[in-house]
């Protein structure tokens, strides 16, 4: 009988362990589908969420690189029943190492990114984040659009809102609640990882929500979002008022960007098709502009030289910026050139005549791209004419471009709360960027450094500025494993140094490899070996 009792217990005894057994797989992910997020799991104002499907993707399935996960696809309700939901996906791997990484989209977004490959300039001979056990998320930014271009969601106040930076958390904390009623708890580790758009969205999260990320790697980010879109405005009066006196044609452009890149090229003790030393290269651009400068009794030709309303309206802006006479919410009251006399070729369209409405290609593209935020976000749907917007007038439209720039703009200098929580910040930019003036980011950190003080930026950021890289592509598209330094960092201390990066480009020095230098320093060459390999090199800071 006593025998018998202590069998009955131990088996008793076991019975909540035997029903606290992980369900299978297949079954795990299908119980997912259906599942009702209330609005009081979302920190910002919802209706609600819901998983509208979810499918156990085999390890063994044709196309897939990431091994066995449940793909979930969901949708946020607005508050406002005229505005478009926020619809995510959701990537949760079957051997799941508790952390997560959402990824940032691009331009107007409109669209869920792609959450099942590298991260952004990840190493393609690389393991996915998905198939190293991450689970992967992103939104579409509140909005759909078969368009990135596409800026009229803005005329709904929830979408533009949720599109400037509530989509970010909202689609968090939704995927927070996923991962709990797949997993049994939530993520213990959240990265953030996006490049323009994406950059900008990640800046977003370590400023407004400190406590609910632990680490962010922001490629060329858009943290000064009005400052660009107002430099686009400020292009369009320079190159197409008189009748686009200020357009430049191709062939000069292309002239420029030639002779650019052969004066400046060996600025880095090696000729090797890359300007390392933009800061030396503009030491010299004036003498160089002043050399294509039409001389007397010469006149503008596509290639042969420039006129005075090219340099001294559309070379200004591009090369200069400008400045306004107010400040954006971030305090600064102005927005940096580009490097269009260090290399790059500017973006200034095949044709003089201006479009309606204006339109990257046969226009200028920042001028395309403030057309629509201006038609949008500031004038109600309304057409207007790039021709005569005067971005520094007083009154209502002055108002709008504040409100939003308190919205979007992500160049907080203080990110103390993020810091004093561990989190850490990677933030990279091109030189030869187009569409994001690399000198505005580098600005942006040394802000950080001059709020914080330097030891304690240097103790949660990094700022890496890399020589050929573009808006994505450019003559050096870099590949590194940016997860896996980032979540070192994050996990052990260890911040990322001496690293590695190699060139993704279709060319012929695809493969190539240079160090990953810490701004303001520059691949320097050592003087000997391949210039083709990183160890010929050393981050110099002259």
């Amino acid at each position: 009988m006593k025998n018998t009792l202590v069998v009955a217990t131990l088996v008793a005894a076991a019975l909540p362990a035997i029903a606290q057994q992980p369900r299978p797989p297949a079954e795990a992910c299908a119980a997912l589908a259906g599942l009702r997020i209330a609005a009081s799991a979302i920190t910002l104002p919802t209706s609600g969420a819901s998983v509208t499907a979810a499918r156990l993707v085999a390890a063994w399935e044709a196309g897939n690189q990431n091994g066995e996960y449940c793909q979930v696809m969901g949708a946020i309700a607005p508050v406002d029943p005229q505005a478009p939901e926020i619809r995510f996906q959701a990537n949760l791997p079957t051997h799941w190492n508790r952390k997560a990484l959402q990824f940032g989209g691009g331009g107007y977004n409109g669209r869920i990114p792609n959450t099942l490959g590298p991260e952004v300039h990840g190493l393609a001979s690389a393991a996915t984040p998905l198939a190293r056990g991450f689970l992967t998320f992103a939104g579409d930014s509140g909005h759909q659009a078969a368009s990135a271009d596409d800026a009229s969601f803005a005329l709904n106040a929830e979408a533009l809102h949720n599109f400037g930076y509530a989509h970010i958390r909202k689609t968090l904390d939704a995927v927070r609640e996923v991962a709990a009623a797949r997993y049994g708890q939530a993520p213990s580790r959240v990265y953030f990882n996006g490049g323009s758009t994406g950059g900008r969205e990640g800046l977003t999260a370590a400023m407004r929500w400190p406590e609910a990320y632990d680490g962010i790697i922001s490629w060329y980010p858009v943290s000064s979002y009005m400052g660009l879109r107002l430099w686009g405005a400020m292009l369009g009066r320079a190159v197409y008022d008189d009748e686009a006196a200020g357009w430049i044609p191709p062939a000069m452009v292309t002239r420029i960007a030639q002779e650019s890149l052969s004066r400046c090229d060996g600025l880095d003790g090696v000729a090797d098709g890359l300007v390392s030393n933009p800061a030396a290269c503009r030491a010299g651009s004036a003498a160089a502009l002043e050399a294509l400068r039409c001389k007397a009794g010469e006149a503008g030709h596509p290639a042969h030289c420039l006129t005075g309303p090219q340099i001294d309206r559309t070379m200004r802006v591009y090369h200069q910026g400008y400045t306004l006479p107010y400040a954006f919410a971030n305090g600064l009251h102005d927005y940096l050139g580009y490097n269009s006399l260090e290399g790059i070729a500017m973006q200034l369209g095949s044709q003089a005549a201006l479009t309606s409405p204006p339109r990257s290609g046969p226009n200028a593209h920042h001028v395309d791209r403030a057309y629509q935020f201006f038609r949008y976000f500031v004038n109600g749907g309304r057409d207007l004419d790039m021709r005569t917007l005067d971005v520094t007038a007083e009154g209502p439209q002055r108002e709008r471009i504040l409100e939003i720039s308190r919205l979007f703009d992500a160049s907080r200098a203080d990110l103390s709360a993020f810091a004093a929580r561990g989190g850490k910040l990677i933030l990279l930019q091109g030189n030869d960027d187009p569409s994001v003036s690399p000198w505005e980011n580098a600005r942006f950190h040394r802000r950080i450094t001059e709020a914080m003080g330097a030891e304690r930026a240097d103790g949660f950021s990094r700022f890496f500025l890399l020589p050929g890289l573009a808006h994505g592509g450019g003559r050096f598209a870099p590949q590194w494993g940016s997860v896996a330094a980032l979540d070192n960092w994050v996990e052990n201390g260890v911040p990322p140094q001496g690293q590695v990066v190699v060139d993704g480009t279709a060319t012929p020095t695809r493969g190539r490899s240079l160090p990953l230098c810490a701004a303001p320093t520059f691949p320097r060459y050592r003087g000997e070996g391949d210039v083709n390999r990183a160890a010929s090199f050393v981050c110099a800071a002259e």
